[in-house]
């Protein structure tokens, strides 16, 4: 059942159009050029001392992750809304619903994240391949999280329709919360140890080491964070479960 919603999130993303799967490829493309252009251009942004690349490749490695792991709960939170029918209707495990809904767009993001990848080179930015390894154990690291965290607001959702607005201005916080747009060596001294305690930064930093410097193994926040994904993601999909008897008299 879970690969049948899959696969319905999946087409449904693009019902009606028939250059649908290319804007899946162009739209990273051209969001990387207007990004690369505001905040490289326009606003001079660098990358940290040390590095020689430009900033729009530094920029790209760690913003398609998070456009994964925001869309993955914004995509959870809404799939209950989105089945009220199917859910009064039909006896299924709920839970599946929030989970291909959030599979399929973290899915989605990372086809994008690949065109955008691939795209790198035609700035200089050679990838080292032997860090591939330990970027995708970080990714899966980043989906667990996601997904556990989109069980959460799914289940809330249902209750508490204000999260509908409430929840993407929280993600644009953490956000700019996170060193996407900037290196950590931008904050004020002060400020410099806060980022410390975003989970989301050390995975942002982890994928960078993997990829443009090759690091093999995984880094010592993914491995942190590999259990607590796992917690979180067990932890969601049963609070999610033990509300999902309600569902009905609230949708």
């Amino acid at each position: 059942m879970f690969r049948d919603l899959l696969l319905r999130d999946l087409r449904s993303r693009f019902v009606g159009s028939r250059s649908g799967w290319l804007w899946l490829v162009l739209t990273p493309l051209l969001l990387l050029g207007v990004y690369g252009f505001v905040f490289g251009v326009i606003f001079r942004a660098r990358v940290p001392q040390g590095l020689d690349i430009p900033f729009v490749a530094w920029l790209a490695i760690a913003m398609w992750p998070w456009l994964a792991f925001q869309d993955a709960i914004l995509r959870a939170a809404s799939s209950m809304p989105e089945h009220a029918n199917l859910i009064s209707k039909v006896p299924l495990a709920r839970d599946q619903l929030a989970l291909s809904a959030a599979t399929a767009a973290f899915l989605l993001q990372m086809l994008g994240y690949v065109a955008v990848l691939t795209a790198l080179p035609l700035f200089g930015v050679e990838l080292t391949l032997q860090g591939l390894g330990a970027a995708l154990v970080t990714l899966a690291v980043l989906y667990a999280f996601a997904a556990g965290l989109g069980f959460i607001a799914g289940a809330l959702r249902v209750f508490y329709r204000d999260l509908e607005q409430l929840l993407p201005t929280l993600l644009m916080f953490g956000f700019f919360l996170t060193p996407i747009l900037y290196a950590p060596e931008m904050l004020p001294e002060s400020l410099q140890s806060l980022w410390l305690f975003n989970p989301i930064a050390g995975l942002v930093d982890d994928l960078r080491d993997a990829l443009l410097h090759g690091q093999v193994l995984p880094g010592s926040r993914t491995l942190w964070l590999l259990p607590v994904s796992l917690l979180v993601l067990l932890a969601g999909r049963a609070f999610f479960r033990r509300l999902a008897p309600y569902f009905e008299d609230y949708l």
